[in-house]
């Protein structure tokens, strides 16, 4: 199947974003946001004047509640199949997420008081995943010019969605986050070491806008200026134990 021109949509869903990519006949949707954000993913289709049907994939950057817990009723509702990292396939089925790290104080600080408080706050429906990703998957067979590229770090299945033949938009995921005056390095991890190795392998990739889940949209070449503050306040990539901001 040739990959047609396509639409770049960004559907907000409270704190977080998912991502609808569109052309005439086939769409694609990048995570979808907690349990009960179907309605307004269903919505923004009707918005839009598309046809909810022509949803081919579901395409998951990582399992947590907050980009998978609509998964389950979205795949009902529109017949997609659902796209995870091979890594994350088990904890879709599941329906429920370790919480993840945290790399600065406060958010460490949160970590904690979660645990204590909400320790069910990662729990959503699960689903059953159709298509497993291991290291990279072509989008071009579902009609869509880019790839799905592993970088584990925030969770082991942890993607990237980069569309190729335009301005290189990198829809990230929890991989960096927008947040206003600081590092975008995430500020939850399950593993910053590995992160930051993945931080190191994107460098290498033709983007030119990142789109994180959180927060606003940022240049790529903002991300490579920052690149050495991160490493000097998180830790060489491989280095296996990463620093912490203080």
């Amino acid at each position: 199947m040739a990959a047609a021109h396509h639409t770049l949509h960004r559907i907000f869903l409270g704190n977080v974003s998912c991502y609808l990519i569109y052309s005439e006949k086939e769409a694609l949707l990048v995570d979808c946001g907690n349990s009960g954000y179907e309605v307004r993913i269903m919505e923004t289709f009707r918005q839009l004047g598309l046809d909810p049907g022509m949803l081919n994939l579901l395409v998951l950057t990582h399992v947590h509640f907050d980009h998978a817990g609509s998964a389950r009723k979205i795949k009902e509702l529109t017949g997609c199949r659902i796209v995870v990292h091979r890594s994350e396939a088990e904890r879709l089925r599941r329906g429920t997420t370790p919480i993840p790290r945290g790399t600065r104080w406060k958010a460490k600080l949160l970590v904690a008081l979660g645990r204590m408080v909400r320790p069910g706050i990662m729990r959503f429906p699960g689903a059953e995943p159709d298509i497993l990703v291991d290291h990279e998957l072509d989008l071009s067979p579902y009609g869509f010019q880019g790839r799905l590229i592993h970088v584990p770090g925030h969770t082991p299945g942890s993607m990237v969605v980069l569309l190729e033949g335009g301005a290189g938009d990198l829809l990230a995921g929890d991989t960096f986050f927008g947040l206003e005056g600081k590092l975008h390095f995430p500020p939850f991890a399950e593993n910053p070491a590995e992160l930051l190795e993945s931080w190191q392998r994107i460098r290498s990739l033709p983007a030119g806008t990142i789109h994180p889940a959180h927060g606003k949209p940022f240049s790529f070449e903002r991300f490579l200026k920052e690149y050495p503050d991160a490493v000097e306040r998180y830790g060489q990539p491989g280095a296996g134990q990463s620093k912490v901001e203080s």
